[in-house]
C-alpha cells in the first residue's frame, strides 16, 4: 500500500463532507433529515472518487487491500471527528456511534467493492 496516498486520501475524506457540513450547518436545526441525506451523499460520492484516484494506480487489488483501505479511512475520519463531537459538540460517545461514526463503514464497503470489481476486470472475467 501506499500509505502516503492512504493518509492524503483520508484525510481529504474527512475534510470535503466537515467543510460541506459547515456549509450547510444552518439546515440542521430545521431539516435535520435533508442535512444528514446531503452530507452523506457528499461522504460516499468522496469515497468512490477517493478509491477509484487509489487504485487507478494499483495494478492488483484484491479483497485485502480493499477492507484495509476503508478500515484506515474510516478510522482516519473516527479520530479526527471524536475530539470534535465528544469535547466540543459535547456528544454522548454512544451518539456519536450511532449518528456519525456508523456512516464511515460506508468507506470499507465502497473500497472492497471497488477492489474486488478492478480484480476481475483485470483478470478477464
Amino acid at each position: 500500500m501506499d500509505w502516503k496516498r492512504v493518509v492524503t486520501l483520508g484525510l481529504g475524506l474527512w475534510l470535503v463532507p466537515f467543510l460541506v457540513s459547515v456549509v450547510l450547518f444552518g439546515l440542521r436545526a430545521d431539516h435535520r433529515g435533508l442535512f444528514e441525506s446531503l452530507i452523506t451523499v457528499v461522504g460516499v460520492t468522496c469515497a468512490v472518487a477517493a478509491a477509484l484516484w487509489y487504485f487507478r494506480v494499483r495494478s492488483v487489488a484484491g479483497l485485502r487491500e480493499g477492507v484495509l483501505l476503508g478500515a484506515v479511512w474510516a478510522a482516519i475520519s473516527i479520530l479526527i471527528d471524536l475530539p470534535i463531537f465528544l469535547v466540543v459538540f459535547q456528544m454522548a460517545p454512544v451518539d456519536y456511534l450511532a449518528d456519525i461514526a456508523l456512516t464511515y463503514l460506508a468507506f470499507p464497503v465502497i473500497t472492497t467493492g471497488i477492489a474486488l470489481a478492478l480484480q476481475q476486470s483485470r483478470a478477464g472475467n
